[in-house]
């Protein structure tokens, strides 16, 4: 005869036993074998635990102890979960769900009787409703459960937030910087070379007829060489290096630690505010900047840009703009101009004799219409009001010292002792306009 489970058991536990004192007799240090061995062990004991646990629930052991262990302590055994037990007629739910004490009850079975025929079948029949049912053990049906009281439902339902923040602040759109020449830098000195004349003097030439000096040619009354022949007219480039200092761009923000630790999305936002801040300020300096240190020389405070009128209307003084830029040997890529003026009438919205828009249909997605004579339109609040820029701005170079990055110190001010954290966005960078004709400005746009 096998042995009992309980025996299996017994030998298992005192194997381990012996295992482990083996261990200890070797100073502790177990082999893998050795902790293999354990592992096998430890999981036979598992399993035989929880089939002696199934056979005892089965047999009705368990319940059988536990009242048992009751009666010593002098109490009545709890009923056992499902047993059906009645109080003045009524179910009493102890030791049952809700559901299942009203589907021990005597309303439930009159309830099924109404759809459920002598042979068992469902007949069909609608307006169902089965008699009230009062549980002892639970709360009156007028304690009504509600879901927008705090001392009822109310109280376990939590308000949903949505934790993404978009445009908080309408942040502007920036484009400038996507047309310009970016290149990295390694010195806090930008130099480079800019155009300050050209002169061009190509021209045909004839061939030469003879290689010696040609005075030694001339012979009384005849002239046998012209000097002309042969020579290559001469053309100039007037250049120029400009060093300009590398600026910082910065600001920062105060931020309690409490806050960036218990509620990063805040940490996020921030950031996010801190680096759009920097390009705001980068494309206004790009644009704007007046070169005195700190500021950039932006392009259109550079020396030699040229400037034309708005003569006729805003669209043919973007035509004369593009003329000037491309009689100075430059391809013009990008028109710049204000809000204000692109979505007026002197450009997005000029209509012709017949009432329709002259710069595309109304229903075209803005990347469509944000181009003018092949250029590419650039619509920021950076740009002065009234004035339009077309240009090459790839002959503007955007210089990276150190890009954008944020940092966090606590060593601000006393703030360590206050808990505050100093949230910093900075940035270094320097701009260069190569070639000052490659831009034309647009007055009274």
């Amino acid at each position: 005869m096998g042995a009992t489970k309980r025996e299996q058991l017994e030998k298992l536990v005192h194997g381990m036993r012996t295992a482990a004192d083996e261990i200890d007799a070797k100073g502790g240090d177990a082999t893998a074998e050795d902790v293999d061995r354990l592992n096998k062990m430890s999981a036979e004991v598992n399993t035989l635990v929880a089939a002696i646990k199934a056979d005892a629930t089965a047999g009705g052991t368990i319940d059988m102890a536990k009242a048992f262990l009751a009666d010593l302590a002098g109490a009545p055994a709890p009923a056992p979960v499902g047993e059906i037990e009645m109080r003045d007629g009524i179910v009493n739910p102890k030791g049952m769900t809700l559901g299942e004490a009203f589907c021990a009850s005597p309303a439930y079975e009159d309830f099924v009787k109404q759809y459920v025929g002598a042979d068992g079948r469902i007949r069909e029949v609608s307006n169902l409703k089965s008699a009230s049912y009062d549980v002892p053990g639970f709360a009156s049906t007028k304690d009504l459960i509600t879901g927008t009281s705090d001392t009822s439902g109310g109280a376990f339902v939590q308000p949903y937030r949505y934790m993404q923040t978009v445009d908080l602040i309408g942040d502007r759109e920036l484009s400038v910087r996507d047309l310009c020449t970016n290149i990295t830098i390694s010195s806090d000195t930008f130099e480079y070379v800019t155009i300050t004349a050209k002169t061009n003097n190509a021209a045909t030439v004839l061939e030469a007829t003879t290689s010696g000096d040609p005075a030694a040619n001339i012979t009384t009354g005849v002239l046998t060489y012209t000097a002309d022949h042969g020579v290559k007219p001469e053309s100039s480039l007037t250049f120029a290096v400009v060093s300009t200092p590398v600026q910082t761009i910065a600001h920062l923000i105060p931020i309690s630690r409490r806050a960036a630790a218990d509620a990063p999305q805040v940490r996020q936002l921030v950031d996010a505010f801190l680096l759009q801040g920097l390009r705001e300020e980068e494309e206004d300096q790009i644009l704007n900047g007046n070169g005195t240190s700190p500021n950039l020389r932006g392009i259109l405070q550079t020396v030699g840009i040229s400037t034309v009128g708005s003569a006729g209307t805003d669209i043919d003084a973007v035509v004369d703009a593009i003329r000037t830029v491309r009689a100075d040997r430059r391809r013009p890529n990008g028109l710049v101009a204000h809000p204000s003026d692109w979505y007026s009438t002197g450009f997005l919205l000029a209509k012709d004799t017949t009432g329709r828009y002259m710069l595309g249909d109304p229903r075209a997605s803005i990347e469509q219409l944000n181009t003018l004579w092949g250029l590419r339109v650039v619509v920021t609040e950076a740009m002065t009001e009234n004035t339009a820029l077309v240009g090459d701005f790839t002959q503007a170079v955007v210089a990276d010292r150190e890009q954008s990055a944020i940092y966090v110190t606590d060593s601000h001010k006393d703030w360590f002792a206050r808990n505050l954290l100093a949230i910093l966005a900075e940035e270094r960078l320097a701009l260069g306009v190569l070639d000052p004709d490659a831009f034309c400005t647009i007055t009274a746009v």
